[in-house]
């Protein structure tokens, strides 16, 4: 199955002996019987559509049945005997419990097909359970099956439309209607390249546009509308859960998030260039100044860094980089003008907020320091505190950690030693909050400096 993309399975299948009927015997005198029992069978699979909610585990008859589910992504369909399951929903939590937050009792008929969709919000206690049941049956020669979920609780009635790709929609009929927690049927269409686009009801003006996305023979797909916590204007983004793994369609207008970061204390305020263009995206961008978040097309870019008093002073000449379709990304200035060495520093950002936890990126920026342990402690006292983060090297990055809410203080340490070289820093982290600590050096020969990201500038 194949998508205009490579598809991305995020996990598979997983194989569940738990709520299986297994029978063996090293008894050779059992004798086989004539005619084996049949077992009824089921599929179930799982679907995150739930914006602002953490990683979950799923548990059926108190027993673990996926692990680590994501927004934004399907377990895939598992093949489970038929008849009834106590279905629970538990969050992670960042101090590493679990609680469960959604319940159902599943009745599992032979030979039917279950997807079950956590969407809503955690927020506004919205969250729930929605289980779409179909029966197994097969798809014809040439064919491909489609079924659609609207789970974006922010968006209203919606027409969509699914056209041959470039189709003018103007004076079309939407193929389906549908609000909010609206699933249509299982549509069987003729495998081919289509579009899919999705409009406020009643007008022709698309708010999502999927480009050209091939629909192949016997292809099997449920595609949730889900709310967009990537990149771009559209309100949705389309998941696309195939039997095994998944396919996220962003608008094809989202284009990728991109800030910079002057991370250099030597350097002057500087300009930033992007693909040869004579007019500076960025201007007058001082030491441990910080340019918002702008759209530009993803895809293959240079970017160049000069003084911004004499652009023809270059620190940072064409610099390749590339940028993927609905991400974030943060790029930071590092080095040393002084050395010579100031090179770019491309870090993807995890953008979405989680309701019921922080998070928090620590980046290490700061050229002259060595290999760090960074602290993360209700006091300064580090004395006997384990790090959060051990060894960390120049130009490394925590990636998004998963933090409860509360008051911290921040030390960074050289690897090792229990000597503060950045803080005692405090910082104060709250629930949804998107936070960002970059370690760089100081003005002050010898000595070292912190730039704060995110919720932390909003908070100012």
């Amino acid at each position: 199955m194949n998508f205009s993309m490579p598809i991305t399975r995020y996990m598979s299948v997983v194989a569940i002996s738990i709520l299986g009927l297994t029978a063996c015997s090293d008894d050779d005198d059992n004798p086989t019987p004539s005619n084996p029992i049949e077992i009824a069978e089921s599929q179930i699979r799982v679907i995150h559509a739930g914006s602002d909610a953490p990683l979950v585990n799923i548990m059926a008859n108190g027993n673990s049945f996926i692990d680590d589910v994501d927004y934004a992504m399907s377990s895939g369909l598992a093949t489970v005997p038929s008849g009834n399951y106590a279905v629970a929903v538990d969050a992670q939590l960042p101090d590493g419990t679990t609680t469960t937050v959604l319940s159902a009792d599943l009745a599992a008929e032979a030979d039917t097909e279950y997807t079950a969709v956590a969407l809503g919000s955690v927020a506004d206690d919205s969250l729930m359970l929605k289980v779409i049941a179909n029966p197994e049956q097969d798809i014809a020669a040439n064919y491909a099956r489609v079924q659609v979920l609207h789970a974006s609780p922010a968006v209203g009635l919606v027409d969509v439309y699914v056209t041959e790709p470039g189709a003018d929609i103007s004076m079309m009929q939407p193929t389906l209607s549908a609000n909010y927690m609206d699933a249509s049927p299982q549509l069987e269409v003729a495998a081919a390249d289509y579009q899919i686009r999705i409009t406020a009801a009643g007008l022709k003006q698309a708010v999502y546009d999927s480009g050209t996305v091939p629909l192949e023979a016997l292809g099997d797909y449920f595609i949730t509308a889900i709310p967009n916590t990537w990149s771009g204007d559209s309100p949705v983004a389309l998941l696309v859960a195939l039997p095994e793994g998944q396919v996220l369609l962003n608008d094809t207008a989202s284009g990728s998030d991109i800030r910079v970061v002057h991370a250099v204390a030597d350097a002057p305020a500087v300009d930033v260039f992007l693909d040869d263009s004579a007019t500076a995206a960025v201007s007058n961008l001082m030491f441990k100044g910080i340019a918002g978040y702008v759209n530009i097309p993803e895809g293959e870019h240079t970017a160049t860094v000069a003084a911004n008093a004499d652009n023809s002073v270059v620190v940072i000449d064409k610099a390749p980089f590339e940028l993927a379709l609905g991400m974030s990304y943060s790029i930071l200035a590092t080095g040393s003008l002084t050395d010579n060495m100031i090179a770019p520093w491309i870090i993807m950002e995890d953008t979405r907020m989680v309701a019921t936890e922080a998070k928090l990126t620590v980046s290490h920026a700061a050229y002259s320091a060595p290999n760090v342990d960074v602290y993360l402690t209700e006091t300064d006292d580090i004395s006997e505190a384990t790090p959060a983060l051990t060894d960390v090297p120049f130009k490394a990055s925590s990636g998004s950690l998963s933090v409860p809410a509360g008051d911290y203080i921040v030390s960074v340490t050289v690897t090792g030693t229990k000597t503060v070289a950045i803080g005692p820093l405090p910082i104060s982290l709250e629930n949804g909050g998107i936070y960002g600590v970059a370690a760089v050096d100081s003005t002050t020969s010898g000595a070292f400096d912190v730039i704060l990201l995110d919720d932390f500038v909003t908070m100012k």
